[in-house]
């Protein structure tokens, strides 16, 4: 295996780990709600739901906006398979757009030409700690909204 990244974890978040598996409640206990009501305080919003995964993560996000059966999501092809799996769970297509090859994100000049009647979002990918550029790809997202 090839590491890319190797995990810090300090002494705080071994201690919250042991913290939860004492507590004998691996999944909806009171670390979830916990963390759920702090995530969406810090994002701005009313709820959060923690999930199993990444992958479950996307795939619900796709299914609460609507992503279905014939519908088109704009995507990376350098990524983990997630990106693509969640947007088939939901029955729709992923099309791929090139990445920059300083970034290794998808392209924001490039998402335009692969917009078509069909395209139901654009779920851009941030990759080894590089931001996409999130300015051109909104304004196009809304342009095409």
């Amino acid at each position: 295996m090839i590491s890319i990244a190797r995990p810090l974890v300090g002494e705080e978040e071994k201690q919250a780990v042991l913290a939860v598996l004492d507590s004998g409640m691996l999944a909806q206990g009171p670390g979830v709600r916990a963390f759920e009501e702090a995530f969406a305080e810090m994002c701005g919003v009313e709820h959060a739901v923690a999930t199993s995964s990444g992958t479950t993560a996307l795939h619900v996000a796709l299914l609460a906006h609507g992503i279905g059966p014939g519908d088109e999501v704009i995507t990376s092809p350098f990524t983990f398979i997630a990106s693509a799996n969640s947007i088939l769970y939901t029955g729709a297509r992923p099309v791929f757009v090139d990445i920059d090859p300083e970034t290794f994100n998808v392209n924001p000049s490039l998402i335009e030409a692969a917009i078509t009647a069909n395209t139901k979002a654009i779920m851009p990918v941030h990759l080894f700690g590089l931001s996409c550029d999130m300015a051109p790809i909104m304004t196009l997202a809304a342009r095409h909204d």
